[in-house]
């Protein structure tokens, strides 16, 4: 790892048995992939066979179910506050490939695609290696140029998993409310919360009515705006409580509840369990990849 403890680049290969689970970590994830994978993330699934690009983001469950034991390739592994400065953090939640509406994977056709992944994530662990004054803003900038090999190969008008018919008005802005729900995460401090969290306020943002944007999503994706604003905060409150030794408390303020009571509600409501029965169900976190 960094001197920081917040990256982690290493080659990958031979890996006969091995089923890795990432799931939802505080640490992004891209990795050069050549063999047969079977990439699990929401609830979809890609089989590829091949070289691809990975890029695995904190807000979205993944795994990767090998199907080959010629498993090769190379993994790098950083917490956002490692990408800050320069952009490159911001970019993660704006263009780059880690966005969650994104399909998190690039197949490298050509020869030449390969050849420039390669070459990146070798520069990255020779760069690693090195006690370098200036290594971290290496680094940083070979990550960010790894996202933009992606961009290359799929521009970013492609890169929506919901793909938008002519006329499919309802679906257009389903995929919009989404994007717009889905860019107020990562919550990255307890004082800096969301500021969007009823129907009204996304249909304000949006330019529409309430109920015109209710109806729309209810078309689209079979659940209501305030069902899916609520699976969300929900969703980033679980991570909260397994990644951060915040007060629920505070976890409540941040998500945009007023009160504790009707965070408490909901998040029974959406889970099944109260959010101090969730955090102390769960395993400790290991916060080493």
């Amino acid at each position: 790892m960094d001197v920081i403890n917040d990256f982690k680049v290493f080659r990958v290969e031979h890996l006969d048995g091995y089923v890795p689970s990432f799931g939802r970590k505080d640490l992004y994830r891209i990795c050069l992939i050549t063999g047969k994978s079977i990439i699990h993330y929401n609830d979809q699934q890609i089989r590829i066979a091949g070289n691809y690009l990975f890029f695995g983001n904190i807000n979205t469950p993944y795994a990767w179910e090998i199907e080959s034991g010629e498993q090769l390739g190379y993994s790098c592994l950083f917490t956002y506050d490692y990408l800050l400065g320069a952009d490159h953090g911001q970019s993660l939640k704006d263009f780059s490939p880690f966005n969650a509406a994104n399909i998190p994977l690039y197949a490298l056709t050509s020869e030449n695609q390969v050849s420039s992944a390669t070459f990146i994530f070798d520069r990255l662990m020779e760069i690693n290696s090195i006690d370098y004054p200036h290594r971290r803003d290496m680094i940083r900038s070979l990550i960010n140029l790894l996202m933009h090999e992606a961009l290359l190969i799929r521009p970013l008008a492609t890169y929506r998993t919901h793909r938008i018919e002519p006329g499919r008005s309802s679906q257009q802005l389903s995929t919009r409310f989404l994007n717009l729900l889905d860019s107020q995460f990562p919550v990255e401090s307890k004082r800096l919360g969301i500021s969007m969290t009823t129907v009204a306020d996304f249909a304000g943002k949006l330019g529409i009515h309430p109920n015109y944007l209710n109806r729309a999503v209810k078309k689209d994706t079979g659940k209501t705006v305030l069902r899916l604003i609520n699976e969300r905060i929900i969703t980033e409150a679980k991570v909260l409580l397994e990644q951060t030794d915040w007060s629920i408390s505070e976890i409540s303020f941040c998500l945009g509840f007023e009160y504790h009571s009707y965070f408490d509600n909901v998040f029974r409501k959406v889970t099944g369990c109260s959010p101090k029965a969730y955090r102390e169900g769960r395993e400790p976190v290991q916060h080493s990849p």
